[in-house]
């Protein structure tokens, strides 16, 4: 018991060491123009002890220490998650945005700490990349202290690679405060998509090394980075807009039923009843391409003015084999309760009839009724993009949902590309791009009626 004690205290002992170095050595802090996000995990795993005291205890000591001597040229700020509610996913809170706190009042406000519920971690990352506005060319830094890994879904490593592409200069660093190997890999993962450093609070070698690693990027982010060249467009390989009444001769309708598609408009409208699955060999009205795709690199996407009515709709694109085999990307209409329908993106890959694949949500609609919901769809949502594209042996699934114009409030969506884990594949599955249309509502909303979709555009381009 004595040797075992020995060590829960000297891990202790370096977890307060570590923490205390890294918020000295965050890039840029003896420099003007600096701003530090601190995000503090208050999840209810916070009571749990190290070296004989809670997690929660170490670091209010530890952060207390550290902004009394926070120099004065660095203007910090203060998110909470899982402070407030037990089991509420939403539960972050910009405490202190930058600059509106003293040192003390953030002291205060850290010490009041009582630890309650979950772990947002991709939402309280969302929210940090708003706190930086008008700071774009400050050096911004974000320090995530967290001592598990999220448990509200979401792509908390996609939030931060997101962040650091905005062009604001933010760096997250993130420390984990005994953490198992689960944990340990996500964490690392968020830090490394955030151009950041990940601190392990149990090993004082790796530590140091980490800190020499920060003390060498606060000299290299003294220069601003020169800014990205902007991307040259990629050449179409192939475009439809579904001009005129019918579909034209570069496409074959797998399993047709006339009744229940329609080209009008400049639209291909797909009906498809409630229980219909998707997919070439079970699917009704599938749109296969004759051409194949390119040998190389190639991105699909196509634009969907989706109009929800059975919450339950989904839409498969991407590349097709035999049967049901191949990788998709699918947006998925999933109703998880009486109020709320998650607007899902899958990437799907199907071999020999097992399924595999990455799963997020993206948007999610609120309302009592299918009428409510599609209301509150209808009122935010312009239409829904869905990509999928080839870089090697990697296929990466993106979604992007289009806020209505004019539209504002939190209900609205960023419009901007979302994505999950890229699949692999040795061997190409198919040679031919298919979309698919099903619908199956839940048991919280069953509905025996139809849903719609109206595909705008689909293209094919090329590096």
């Amino acid at each position: 018991m004595k040797t075992g004690q020995s060590r829960m205290r000297k891990g202790a002992g370096t977890f307060v060491a570590v923490l205390g170095l890294l918020m000295m050595l965050l890039p840029g802090q003896a420099a003007a123009g600096t701003n530090l996000l601190y995000i503090l995990d208050a999840s209810n795993s916070m009571w749990g002890q190290a070296g004989g005291q809670s997690k929660i205890a170490t670091a209010k000591r530890v952060m207390e220490q550290s902004l009394a001597t926070l120099a004065d040229s660095v203007t910090p700020g203060l998110m909470l998650y899982g402070h407030r509610r037990r089991n509420d996913c939403s539960d972050v809170e910009l405490v202190a945005p930058l600059g509106t706190a003293s040192r003390g009042q953030l002291t205060t406000l850290i010490q009041k700490i009582s630890p309650k519920g979950k772990t947002p971690i991709a939402r309280a990352l969302e929210m940090a990349g708003k706190a930086f506005a008008g700071r774009l060319e400050d050096n911004n830094a974000v320090l995530l202290i967290s001592d598990g890994i999220a448990t509200c879904g979401g792509d908390p490593c996609a939030v931060a690679e997101e962040l650091a592409k905005r062009g604001i200069r933010l760096q997250i660093n993130v420390v984990g405060l005994d953490v198992d190997k689960s944990a340990r890999a996500q964490l690392t993962c968020i830090a490394k998509a955030g151009n950041g450093q990940y601190f392990d609070a149990r090993n004082a070698k790796d530590f140091k090394l980490a800190i020499a690693k920060v003390q060498k990027q606060t000299v290299a982010r003294k220069t601003p980075p020169k800014p990205a060249p902007k991307p040259k467009a990629q050449p179409l390989y192939f475009e439809d807009q579904f001009d005129g009444n019918a579909l034209s001769a570069d496409w074959i309708m797998l399993n047709p039923d006339p009744e229940t598609y329609l080209v009008e408009d400049g639209v291909l409208t797909l009906v498809a009843h409630d229980g219909l699955p998707t997919g070439q060999a079970r699917g009704v009205n599938v749109l296969s391409l004759k051409k194949p795709l390119p040998k190389g690199d190639w991105s699909a996407t196509a634009r969907i003015l989706f109009a929800p009515q059975t919450m339950g709709e989904r839409v498969s694109f991407g590349l097709a084999g035999k049967e049901d085999d191949g990788i998709f990307a699918q947006m998925v209409a999933d109703t998880v309760n009486y109020d709320k329908t998650n607007i899902n993106l899958d990437a799907v890959k199907i071999s020999h009839g097992k399924r595999t694949g990455f799963s997020r949500t993206v948007y999610y609609v609120t309302g009592r009724n299918l009428a409510a919901r599609g209301r509150f769809f209808g009122a935010n949502i312009t239409a829904v993009d869905l990509q999928l594209s080839k870089h090697g042996r990697k296929y990466t699934a993106r979604m992007r949902v289009e806020p209505r114009p004019g539209v504002g409030g939190d209900s609205v969506p960023d419009g901007k590309w979302k994505h999950v884990q890229s699949l692999s594949s040795l061997r190409s599955p198919g040679d031919h791009l298919i979309l698919s249309f099903g619908s199956r509502s839940s048991d919280y909303l069953p509905h025996g009626g139809e849903g719609v979709i109206r595909v705008d555009w689909i293209k094919i381009s090329t590096p």
